[in-house]
């Protein structure tokens, strides 16, 4: 392979899109980052996205990055959020809104505990395979529903101007139904679930090709006609692909809206069988590997906690708050400084092995409920939640820590609070929008194709 061949990488996330250029050595040239405001505004319980605006808003990422290498761009890597689904008519139109990973109408009553119980399957709240279970279930599936996908796949299969969405391991094990073994859906539980089959989306490898990009969007996005484009990726393995350089040896902590810690096993290492409240998920990985992922409701979501608190806090005094950045830089000042810490657990959004789980703080006197101490107990709460998630064998013959995500990357007490509960040294990852750039380099195989 020729140095320097050009990549572009897109991860459509929960708050922002990115879109980022990057080479075939890992370098990167060119990052456009925006927050999409595709939020809709939902029922309680419900949480939902525009589909066309998170489409609209990637495609704009995209065409903010320097039109020369745009040009240059010889294949595309799609990343996004998630365990979320839109469900798609017959010329692959959005006819529900995205359901997101945060969506919670599944713990209505006793229908998920009843859904993994029929099927035997550990399904999580905002899975997409139980959102689904739950519209038929409540006759929401609309008339025109033939198709359905993650919202990458679904920008995919536009770039290429397919007739359905397809899907890989890596996104199709996210909505649960899956079958690790296999590394293909568990059909015979999805119509237990009461699914209809025909709508999800065909199994295709990691990595592998979609399509091309067709001529109307390439134009639009200046883009040559006919660039390959790779399936989509889940977001949590595309930012590992991006931070690792020694995958059996390292552990990758991301810190973004939620939390993941995440351990690549050696290769020929197959899942066990997990039960229904185990706190880590076996994940497919590229290379026909596995990671096993902890992942948390509240990673840099319970640290913007703080901060909001703190606003609200002043403002009820009648005070004007200072900004958000002051905050948390005097957060990090006061939490470095402080010798000891509260004890925070920071479950403010329940667990997805347990969501009856709450917030809590413990270990208060009289004296020792300040900022520093209160902001170094949450940091060291919100990794040991993590590290505490993970079985025991994950951390075997890891010698450091690699760290992604603009909570950990932009909080220094974070930081230090990782190489403390882990006793391992922390390095951040060095490139800028991680699932993005994961995403991009999942795609490096279609170059010699």
């Amino acid at each position: 392979m020729k140095n320097n061949q050009t990549l572009l990488g897109i991860d459509i996330g929960t708050s922002k899109v990115a879109a980022v250029i990057i080479d075939t050595q890992r370098q990167l040239h060119a990052v456009s980052s925006k927050a999409h405001q595709a939020q809709r505004k939902a029922r309680p319980g419900h949480d939902e996205q525009d589909a066309d605006i998170l489409l609209s808003a990637a495609y704009s990422a995209i065409c903010e990055l320097p039109p020369t290498l745009r040009a240059k761009v010889q294949a595309v890597g799609i990343t996004g959020q998630m365990h979320g689904v839109v469900v798609l008519d017959e010329n692959i139109q959005p006819v529900t809104p995205l359901i997101t990973w945060e969506d919670a109408r599944c713990l209505q009553g006793d229908f998920l505990e009843q859904l993994c119980h029929r099927t035997g399957h550990n399904i999580k709240s905002g899975f997409g395979s139980a959102t689904i279970a739950w519209l038929v279930a409540n006759d929401l599936l609309p008339a025109s529903a033939k198709a359905c996908a993650t919202i990458h796949d679904l920008l995919a299969a536009k770039l290429c101007g397919l007739d359905k969405p397809v899907i890989d391991p890596t996104d199709a094990a996210s909505w649960g139904l899956f079958d690790l073994q296999t590394l293909n859906w568990d059909f015979d539980a999805a119509k237990t679930a009461g699914l209809p089959i025909d709508i999800l989306p065909e199994l295709v490898l990691c990595g592998s090709k979609v399509g091309r990009v067709c001529g109307d969007i390439a134009e639009r996005l200046g883009l040559a006609n006919g660039v390959p484009v790779a399936a989509a990726i889940g977001d949590n393995q595309a930012s590992i692909l991006a931070a690792l350089e020694d995958p059996e040896h390292e552990l990758v902590l991301t810190l973004g809206t939620g939390g993941q810690l995440s351990a690549v096993l050696p290769a020929g290492h197959k899942p066990d069988h997990l039960e229904h409240d185990s706190k880590y998920e076996y994940r497919p990985f590229p290379d026909s590997r596995y990671v096993v992922v902890a992942a948390a409701l509240c990673g840099g979501f319970a640290w913007e906690w703080l901060s909001c608190t703190t606003k609200k806090w002043l403002e009820e005094l009648n005070f004007i708050p200072p900004p958000t950045e002051t905050l948390y830089k005097k957060f990090n000042d006061l939490g470095l400084r402080a010798k000891k810490s509260v004890e925070v657990h920071p479950h403010f959004l329940g667990e997805r092995y347990d969501t009856s789980l709450t917030g809590s703080i413990s270990g208060i006197n009289l004296n020792n409920f300040d900022l520093g101490t209160l902001s170094r107990g949450l940091a060291r709460g919100i990794i040991e939640n993590l590290k505490g998630m993970l079985p025991d064998y994950s951390f075997k013959d890891r010698n450091r820590i690699i760290g992604s995500g603009n909570a950990l990357r932009l909080n220094r007490l974070l930081q230090v609070m990782a190489e403390v509960v882990f006793n391992l040294p922390l390095s951040l990852c060095q490139l800028q929008e991680e699932a993005a750039c994961g995403a991009a380099l999942n795609a490096v195989s279609l170059i010699l194709q």
